[in-house]
């Protein structure tokens, strides 16, 4: 009766061992799991980024003019950008007054600028008019990161109100609602931007 006991202790105490061990081996799997995920997350939080942090300089004199700065707030530095812009009227017909792509070849560190400039020539855009109808400015940017090796695209949608009596108007971010319409004008006029 004794060794039936011993027998059931050590069987009991088999499956307890076997258990705690699958027990421990799942708990690693999942924190390994974890771990991989935050530093996936964290891998895209320093991919780089661009932002306007300044508004766009518009100056119009026998052209139009616009300059961009872009700037990278991301960890990382970006590399192979380009950019293509689109500038047409807010009438959303007609062709496009401006439809150009430039490239920059040298790397963007974090926190450095880079200044992308459209010229539009005055017949375009008529600029000895005393009133110059809005336009939107549509850019899309693409590069790469060289740490990650992985691609990115951003679209930057704006809307410089033009000229009311003489007097420059402001540029702004496009409204939720004007974007479906921007992109729609762009659809039908065979441009894509990504």
């Amino acid at each position: 009766m004794q060794k039936t006991n011993k027998k059931n202790i050590l069987g009991w105490t088999n499956i307890i061992a076997t258990l705690a061990t699958t027990v421990l081996a799942l708990t690693a799997l999942i924190t390994v799991y974890l771990t991989v995920a935050a530093w996936k997350g964290q891998q895209d939080t320093a991919r780089p980024y661009f932002i306007l942090k300044e508004s766009p300089i518009v100056d119009l004199s026998d052209d139009l003019s616009f300059e961009l700065k872009f700037t990278n707030v991301g960890m990382h530095p970006a590399k192979d950008l380009s950019s293509e812009t689109v500038v047409f009227d807010e009438g959303l017909t007609g062709k496009p007054i401006h439809h150009d792509e430039s490239a920059i070849v040298n790397e963007i560190p974090k926190d450095a600028s880079s200044s992308l400039v459209m010229t539009i020539p005055g017949e375009e855009i008529y600029s000895n008019q005393l009133d110059i109808n809005a336009h939107y400015v549509v850019v899309a940017i693409h590069y790469a990161d060289p740490i990650l090796d992985k691609a990115y695209s951003q679209t930057i949608y704006m809307k410089w109100n033009g000229v009311q009596e003489e007097k420059m108007q402001t540029t702004e971010h496009v409204r939720v609602e004007e974007k479906g319409k921007i992109d729609e004008y762009l659809e039908k006029a065979g441009i894509s931007l990504i």
